[in-house]
């Protein structure tokens, strides 16, 4: 009763403080007038003349709609939680002060050309010209805590940038989880606990490198550039014209990220003379992040490359300024950085040692004895801001290289389709070359031996160009086959989703929009399937177990919120790894390999994530496996799974299997960053909905170790499809809306169309845009001042 009360006053006070959208507002520092039109999703069509004003009025609808947001996003990049939240969000602030996001982007504006420098300046004036403006009022967020924002500045969005870069990096905890693993129970039975690739599932460029110059407008023949001649063999979602039922080509993306309020992803439309682009976008930073423009459509996923090691450094004993590297004691770079703390006096300190290799993590990455460095390329100086400026601007598939060059980090997998029918598909990112080993597992920093010598050339990362079958997909999966001439990783996604995506397409001759959105929704789910045929012949002793495997038997596989045979799997694949695994590696390190990260914000999960399936149905085609046998053996482990089910579907639901729907414990809740102070989570947060799915279902709607069923880890923050026939007919969604206001009526309507698999347009062009057009906002720069 409280939270609605609260709820209804809150909405009531943020209503005083919702950002005008209509009409005419006087503003400081734009050299034209700029043209904001408002569709009925809320979201900002932006109109400029200069791309100064472009990305100025991009900074003022993004501090209009998602001001608290940015503070909070910023916050968390710079270590500065504990000023406005208090000693929670100390080790947060740790975390973030150690691997340096802010030092970073410091690095990278040094490194950006006057173009680009000037993208973020006039990004950060508009942000700072709303906060500054008469008419603006701070969100309720900072009335609740107390505090208003400081000025923002280009370093802001960058330190914001390389955090979300590290976040989408990956290697240096799986190898801190593998030493665990292999402390707890040597590396005879740790090795059976190896990420092994399901054989059957596909790698999206078996041989690395396909490029074909068939069936091409002839437009293009003719084009010129450093890459447009490389590469021979491969694949990733763009389909092409050869295989759609309008003759042209299509790329689908759903980005699967941590569920939050507001969203992650913020749509917008910008249009000035040098560019016009649509997609989505994240508060903090200018561009559009994934989208497209005139010319060319973008999509991202991450694609597991492993860009990071661990090193164990030997401090000085008598000077812990130094440490040994070659035989010789080497001085080290100390930081003390200062972090004001709400409702303390004095500020705390944190020492941060920085080596060749990189910072010392150990003291914020608890759980292991050694002193423990990082060395990662997405906490190295890049131009990345660069290569997405030039991404927005591309016009053709040299474009769209030369700006994936620039892409040093993060470490994704970039679809690419265009106008003239053509698919394509890039590796961004550095992978480096190591001198000795694989990086698999913590290396010794006091010696050159375990280096690495250089980075995988450019040119020789995978990549396709107009592939023979017509599509490629890529879902984290493996990309590469084992005899590629360089090592990328070798912990993938497990190639599930993948596999799903053959399936499907190899069962239709021609794809469409309509199909599309049916795969973005797809619910089967292909290990379950795996399952159910290695437990074919299993008859349990036990009748209410045999009851149970019963159920499990008759489902078909597809996971949708009313199955009640989806929620049995679920549950017994749960329950029979935890009883195979905990005997050996105890109750804690099995939940941090079954996925759970180090820091629920910063790093709430891993590279293990996702391979505790394959480990499982490995283990049970092999009943004498030591895992197998040493929790009890085959039988004993499946009666144990068995009834720890049966005992925790009557706990929770009864005893009536019609009562066991799978969207009543498989649940998405939007979640607010104040919603850690009870009882304001009755007043911010959406949810919880009931939804289908699970990890290893094209719809992936991952669950969490630590809270097994409800989905608290990622799902799609976003889809879109993109008709590069008719860019008019393209169809965008990401829950739960476009403003993070609680009273505007886009905080959550987004919600339902997202669990029902509906889409909005992508309006793109003028017509379009007088149909659904809800407000109009001019932005008028101050006569004589600039």
């Amino acid at each position: 009763m409280i939270g609605s009360v609260l709820r209804f006053a809150f909405k009531q006070l943020s209503k005083r403080r919702l950002p005008i959208v209509n009409g005419k507002l006087t503003v400081s520092g734009l050299h034209d007038e700029v043209e904001i039109i408002r569709d009925k999703w809320g979201v900002p069509h932006i109109r400029a003349k200069t791309d100064y004003d472009l990305f100025f009025a991009q900074g003022f609808v993004h501090a209009q709609d998602r001001l608290w947001q940015l503070e909070q996003n910023k916050r968390v990049a710079k270590g500065q939680l504990s000023e406005i939240i208090g000693d929670l969000a100390l080790d947060t602030d740790r975390t973030a002060l150690t691997f340096g996001f802010a030092r970073s982007g410091k690095a990278d504006w040094e490194l950006l050309g006057d173009e680009i420098k000037r993208a973020l300046t006039a990004y950060a004036d508009g942000i700072n010209a709303y906060m500054r403006h008469p008419t603006s009022k701070l969100p309720l967020e900072f009335t609740l805590l107390r505090f208003k924002p400081e000025l923002w500045t280009p370093e802001d969005s960058l330190a914001i940038s390389r955090l979300m870069v590290w976040q989408l990096s990956h290697a240096w905890y799986g190898e801190i989880i593998k030493s665990k693993i292999i402390e707890k129970i040597g590396e005879k039975h740790a090795k059976e606990l190896e990420f092994i690739y399901p054989e059957d599932n596909p790698a999206t460029l078996p041989t690395g490198i396909e490029f074909n110059l068939l069936n091409i407008d002839k437009s293009l023949t003719g084009m010129k550039g450093p890459f447009i001649s490389k590469g021979k063999g491969s694949n990733s979602w763009v389909v092409s014209g050869k295989l759609s039922k309008t003759g042209g080509a299509y790329l689908c993306n759903d980005m699967h990220l941590k569920i939050s309020l507001p969203s992650i992803w913020y749509e917008n439309h910008l249009k000035s003379k040098s560019i016009h682009a649509s997609g989505v976008t994240l508060p903090g930073v200018p561009l559009i992040q994934v989208g497209h423009n005139n010319h060319i459509a973008w999509g991202m996923t991450l694609a597991f490359v492993d860009s990071e090691d661990l090193y164990i450094e030997k401090l000085n004993p008598e000077n812990d300024a130094q440490v040994e590297y070659n035989g010789k004691w080497e001085a080290i770079k100390i930081l003390k950085e200062e972090i004001t703390v709400k409702g303390q006096k004095e500020p705390y300190i944190e020492e941060i040692k920085i080596t060749r290799n990189g910072p010392i993590i150990s003291k914020v990455v608890s759980g292991h004895n050694e002193v423990l460095s990082v060395k990662s390329l997405a906490l190295q100086p890049t131009r990345s801001f660069e290569g997405w400026y030039k991404l927005n601007c591309a016009s053709n598939w040299d474009d769209f290289v030369s700006s994936i060059k620039l892409i040093d980090a993060a470490q994704l997998n970039v679809t690419y389709a265009d106008t003239e029918g053509n698919i394509g598909y890039y590796v961004s990112g550095k992978v480096p070359i190591r001198k000795k080993g694989k990086g698999d597992v913590p290396t010794p920093g006091w010696t050159s031996e375990y280096e690495w010598t250089g980075t995988v050339p450019f040119e020789e990362m995978p990549h396709a160009f107009n592939p023979k079958q017509g599509y490629l997909v890529t879902c984290n999966h493996k990309i590469v086959d084992d005899d590629f001439p360089y090592f990328l990783g070798n912990v993938w996604m497990n190639g599930y989703r993948a596999k799903r995506f053959d399936d499907i397409m190899n069962t239709m001759d021609k794809v469409g929009i309509e199909d599309f959105k049916k795969m973005q929704l797809d619910f089967l789910c292909p290990p379950a399937l795996e399952m159910k045929r290695i437990l074919a012949d299993y008859k349990s002793p036990n009748t209410e177990n045999q009851i149970l495997l019963d159920y499990f038997f008759g489902w078909n596989g597809v996971l949708s919120p009313d199955t009640i045979g989806g929620t049995i799997y679920e549950i017994l694949r749960y329950f029979v790894l935890k009883t195979i695994l905990e005997p050996g590696l105890g109750k804690e390190l099995t939940t941090i390999y079954m996925g759970t990260g180090f820091h629920p914000i910063l790093y709430h999960s891993h590279e293990f994530y996702g391979h505790d399936t394959p480990l499982l149905l490995r283990l049970l085609k092999n009943p004498e496996s030591w895992w197998i046998t040493n929790a009890g053996g085959y039988e004993s482990v499946l009666e144990e799974g068995l009834k720890q089910t049966l005992s925790w579907l009557h706990s929770h639901f009864g005893e009536k299997p019609q009562n066991w729907q799978w969207g009543k414990l498989h649940t998405v809740t939007f979640t607010h960053a104040m919603s850690i102070q009870k009882p304001l989570d009755k007043v911010f947060d959406r949810g919880p909905v009931a939804i289908g799915g699970d990890t290893d279902t094209l719809c992936q709607t991952a669950i969490a170790p630590d809270d097994p069923f409800e989905v608290k880890t990622w799902a799609p923050s976003h889809r879109q499809i993109i008709d590069m026939r008719n860019l008019s007919n393209s169809l965008i969604d990401h829950p739960p809306g476009q403003s993070g206001q609680l009273a505007s009526p886009h905080y959550d309507d987004l919600i339902n169309s997202w669990l029902n698999g509906e889409y909005h347009p992508m309006l793109w062009t003028d017509d379009q845009l007088e149909v659904y057009m809800k407000s109009k906002l001019i932005l008028s720069p101050i006569k004589g001042v600039h």
